[in-house]
């Protein structure tokens, strides 16, 4: 519940952006002219495999983020088909196939809509979902559980007769076409504020609202919808042929660049009646540039591995350099032209070289060191807090590498920290829950206390009590996905840890809730003991309501409610 009013503040807020114009920031890149549409030849794959290391020279080479899979797994999902969509054509009412049902917290892809347009979605609680399909406005629904193929949610999709569409091919120096490419579109002035869609209409409304700020989110990385200076930093995967949607009209910098090593830039105008499509784009790509050069300590002059660098305001590969055992490093490709390198070390101050002109070699880059002193504590385990071996403890500053240790026999740990701000410091072991504090280096010795992390052993070390049951219909039948609440006559209120930042895991945190399987039964943990009302979520009866006692270590059996 907490993500899904997240999601809607910040529905609210991209809605008001886009209807006033929204924030600018302008970069304009090195130009080379366009070519015509023609076709250039054979299609070829000038680009490397997803995420491999494409730099060339002494560095460990440059990795381009953004070619690594990004498409997360389906996780957390129920056992069992809990809700049905059927997406349909609004102009028509006809059902669509093939149309990609993806959960929008996380981007992951969950289910595809049949011949019927029905989509059987395991879903083990309420969330939001975006349904895509190509040619039609993205759109966002909040699923019912429930729904079933007799009963689906429906979900009407329109088509996007709004905005103006280009196709793309890339073209490498031997005049082969380019089977991929990374694209960003950089406005060369603010994007006015439009709503194309018929007044009147609020279903179309709403659906163009739907549209334009999904497609600036995660979970729509593969739909190619350019909006312009409302999300002018979002780089697209575009295969060759690729079509784009532009929302608005304008004039743009293309900047390209493919993990192969091409890159290219040029000019973009997208202008004439909205909705309409126009000639092909064709993009002559070139060899990349590089910059490279020694990161060094600027007090010992010794050289730095593992620094990582990256170029200011972005390109379209996520280029990240890592340096060598001798601190040497390589980036690119680049655009030929000025560029900024953000440099950063776990032991070193972050530092902005440049600009420098690619390419460039020789680049000596001297990061001021970080004062060092070292973190010590204790992991003990709750609640006889004996030693833990085998913790891991990490320490994650603003700026670098996290640095880990791991717990002695004794539960004892020491791990290095550089820096003088506080920051989180993370201990986890097996069979426990995670324990996370602010930190600051040089503090005093200190003892990280866990909880157990399994129901099991809480209720035998007598921290909780287990309230299970299940919930009937009228009839007597088991009642799927019911929510059960527990409502102690007083509630405790849980200590912490006085004079700590913590994050996590100060205080053993359990739900007051528990939903019914597929059997009807529910299994409740509660820390909060003594007398109080067990109720189903919902329900008008007094059979829905029962008295209960949950003592600490007790397990009570046999709960009934009733609809």
């Amino acid at each position: 519940m907490r993500a899904l009013v997240v999601f809607c503040l910040l529905l609210a807020l991209g809605a008001w952006l886009w209807a006033t114009g929204g924030p600018a920031a302008w970069l304009s890149g090195p130009e080379i002219a366009p070519g015509d549409a023609t076709d250039a030849g054979a299609q070829t794959d000038a680009s490397s495999s997803a995420g491999a290391v494409i730099g060339a020279g002494p560095g460990n080479g440059t990795v381009a983020t953004r070619a690594e899979p990004t498409r997360p797994n389906a996780e957390g999902l129920a056992d069992a088909v809990t809700a049905c969509l059927q997406v349909v054509d609004h102009a028509t009412m006809k059902p669509i196939a093939g149309a990609a049902v993806r959960r929008v917290q996380g981007g992951a892809e969950i289910a595809f809509t049949d011949e019927r347009g029905l989509a059987a979605l395991p879903l083990a609680d309420r969330e939001q979902l975006a349904v895509v399909n190509d040619g039609y406005l993205l759109r966002l629904v909040p699923t019912r559980l429930g729904s079933t193929e007799a009963e689906p949610q429906q979900v009407l999709l329109v088509r996007d007769a709004w905005s103006w569409r280009r196709s793309f091919h890339f073209v490498d120096p031997e005049g082969k076409r380019v089977a991929e490419a990374f694209v960003r579109f950089r406005p060369r002035e603010p994007s006015p504020a439009r709503s194309p869609v018929p007044a009147g209409d609020a279903l179309l409304q709403r659906a163009w609202t739907e549209h334009t700020m999904l497609a600036a989110l995660p979970v729509c990385d593969s739909v190619p919808v350019q909006l312009g200076s409302f999300a002018e930093n979002r780089v697209h995967r575009l295969g060759d042929g690729a079509e784009v949607r532009f929302v608005c009209a304008g004039v743009f910098t293309l900047e390209v660049a493919t993990p192969g090593g091409l890159v290219g830039s040029s000019e973009l105008r997208i202008e004439g009646g909205a909705g309409a499509g126009g000639a092909a784009v064709r993009i002559q790509l070139v060899r990349g540039e590089t910059v490279s050069g020694l990161v060094v300590d600027a007090v010992t002059s010794a050289p730095l591995a593992r620094a990582e660098l990256t170029v200011q305001g972005g390109e379209p590969l996520g280029l990240v350099a890592t340096t060598a055992a001798d601190g040497a490093f390589a980036i690119g490709p680049l655009l030929p032209g000025r560029v900024t390198l953000n440099v950063r070390h776990g032991d070193c101050e972050p530092q902005a070289v440049g600009p420098v002109t690619a390419p460039a070699a020789q680049v000596r880059v001297a990061l001021q060191p970080l004062p060092r002193t070292s973190l010590r504590g204790r992991v003990r385990s709750r609640p006889e807090l004996t030693p833990l071996a085998g913790a891991t403890i990490v320490w994650s500053p603003g700026a670098g590498a996290p640095v880990t240790a791991t717990s002695n026999a004794d539960g004892m740990f020491v791990l290095p920290a550089t820096g003088t701000a506080a920051a989180k410091l993370l201990v986890q072991a097996p069979g426990h829950q995670s324990y996370a504090e602010l930190v600051e280096p040089g503090s005093p010795f200190a003892e990280y206390d866990l909880w157990p992390g399994t129901p099991s052993v809480r209720l035998e070390k007598g921290l909780s009590s287990m309230l299970q049951g299940i919930v009937l219909d009228a009839e007597g039948r088991p009642v799927v996905n019911a929510t059960v609440r527990w409502q102690p006559a007083q509630q405790i209120a849980m200590g912490g840890v006085p004079g700590r930042r913590v994050l996590e895991g100060g205080t053993l945190e359990l739900l007051l809730v528990a939903t019914t399987g597929i059997d009807g039964a529910f299994a409740l943990e509660t820390n909060q003991f003594g007398p109080g009302k067990l109720t189903l979520v919902g329900a008008e009866t007094a059979a829905g309501r029962i008295d209960v006692q949950a003592s600490a270590g007790k397990t009570m059996n046999g709960l009934r409610l009733q609809q």
